[in-house]
Order: structure tokens, then C-alpha cells, then sequence
């Protein structure tokens, strides 16, 4: 077997996930750190509160929140950024848990603060009714780039045009 072959292996093993990924919910598109902050900030999120991010990519804002004294949650279907925010986690010591697993299968009922970065259809056609059956009253969603349609933002923002925006809804 040649070295070719063992190598368009793994690559396939890394990115097959990765596409699955995409096509599910949305494709892996780092935040920047001032947006992570942004979101955490307009969602007033309080240490002791449960936070989770669907679709957590490299992990930033569940470290984040973390950070701030949450008990804070990424859940992510694709293997190799699961383990890279596991590798991550062990590195920093960082009290951050992550699930490999898809979001549209887990649990989430005890959410305080829910952050998303979903495509308009994805979110439109299953995370919405996901969250509108599972999220109790007062939990706080923030949604990176996209509104969720049919719900109504308390704020929406934007600080300057060149910056994503942020929607914030409570359920």
C-alpha cells in the first residue's frame, strides 16, 4: 500500500466529518474573539449559568464562557474539532465540557443562555422547533449572523458594518 494511499485516508477521515457537519447545521467558520466577547456580554451571561453552544467549532466561546464562571457546554458532531477542543481543554485546564454528538439529538432543557451560528434554513427548519419544545422560559438565545425567523430579537447588534451581527431572543 503506498503512502498516498494511507494519506488520502486520513484526509478523508478529517474531512468527511467536516462536511457532514456543514450540511447538518452550518459549516466550521471561526469567530473572531471580540464577536465571542460581544455575544457574551449582550447575553449577560452570570457565573453558575448553564451555557451551551450548538455546534461549538474550535470551541472559543465555551472557553469563554467558561472563563466567566458558567457551566459551560459546546456540543459538536464533527470528531477532529471535538478532539481538538478536548486537546485544548486538557492544555489549559479549562473546566469547559464538550459532547461529540449531533445537537439535534441531546438534551438542553437546562439552559440558561443557548449560543448559535446556524445557516437561515437550518435554523428555520429544525433548531427553532428544537428550542420553542425544549427551552424553559427566560433562557437566552443569541444567534451569530442570522436571525431566527418567526421569533422577535430583543437587540440586534452591530456595531459597525464590517462586524457580524448578533440577534439576541429570550424564550
Amino acid at each position: 500500500m503506498s503512502w498516498s494511499w494511507v494519506v488520502l485516508g486520513i484526509l478523508l477521515a478529517g474531512l468527511i466529518p467536516l462536511a457532514i457537519a456543514g450540511i447538518s447545521f452550518a459549516p466550521w467558520v471561526p469567530t473572531w474573539r471580540a464577536d465571542v466577547d460581544r455575544a457574551l456580554q449582550l447575553a449577560a451571561l452570570k457565573p453558575g449559568e448553564v451555557f451551551y453552544d450548538l455546534g461549538c467549532g474550535d470551541g472559543k466561546a465555551v472557553f469563554a464562557a467558561a472563563k466567566l464562571g458558567a457551566h459551560a457546554t459546546g456540543i459538536e458532531i464533527a470528531w477532529p474539532l471535538y478532539l481538538f477542543c478536548q486537546i485544548k481543554k486538557l492544555l489549559f485546564s479549562s473546566s469547559a465540557r464538550f459532547k461529540l454528538g449531533n445537537l439535534f439529538h441531546l438534551d438542553i432543557s437546562d439552559a440558561d443562555v443557548i449560543y448559535i451560528f446556524g445557516m437561515p434554513k437550518t435554523i428555520q427548519q429544525k433548531l427553532r422547533d428544537k428550542l420553542e419544545r425544549e427551552l424553559k422560559p427566560g433562557t437566552r438565545v443569541v444567534s451569530y449572523a442570522f436571525p431566527i425567523h418567526g421569533w422577535e430579537a430583543i437587540t440586534k447588534d452591530k456595531p459597525t458594518p464590517k462586524q457580524m451581527s448578533l440577534y439576541l431572543y429570550r424564550r
